[in-house]
């Protein structure tokens, strides 16, 4: 069996391997550009979530296109670039909506404990 192609991308001083694959569906088109491969990697959040950055590769040979994003560039380590910050940045919003909520829900338990005691203290 073959090894996968694939390909290091650095952004923002990590590394990101992508794998090469065919697409699932064939004649995909994003535009008028044919898909001829995607190029996927794993994103890591620092709350230890996963995303998939996938970077589409077109038939023409040149142009990559971040699937995060519109539009095409003619260098790949362009295309993981922004598809890297865009899947990365939504990870942060993800872990900080997640936090922000663990942190509303204790507020309101407290908040309603303190009243309970309150009353409690207020009756006797």
């Amino acid at each position: 069996m073959a090894d996968r192609e694939s390909r290091i991308a650095g952004v923002g001083g990590a590394e990101f391997r992508f794998e090469r694959s065919i697409p699932d569906k064939a004649g995909r088109k994003v535009g008028e550009r044919k898909i001829a491969a995607e190029w996927t990697a794993a994103i890591k959040g620092e709350d230890k979530s996963f995303a998939s950055a996938v970077i589409n590769e077109f038939d023409d040979g040149v142009l990559f296109g971040p699937s995060s994003v519109p539009g095409v560039v003619s260098d790949f380590a362009g295309a993981a670039a922004a598809e890297v910050t865009v899947r990365w940045l939504q990870l942060a919003n993800q872990a900080l909506d997640a936090r922000l909520r663990r942190q509303r829900e204790v507020s309101l338990a407290v908040g309603g404990l303190m009243a309970a005691l309150l009353i409690l203290a207020l009756v006797f």
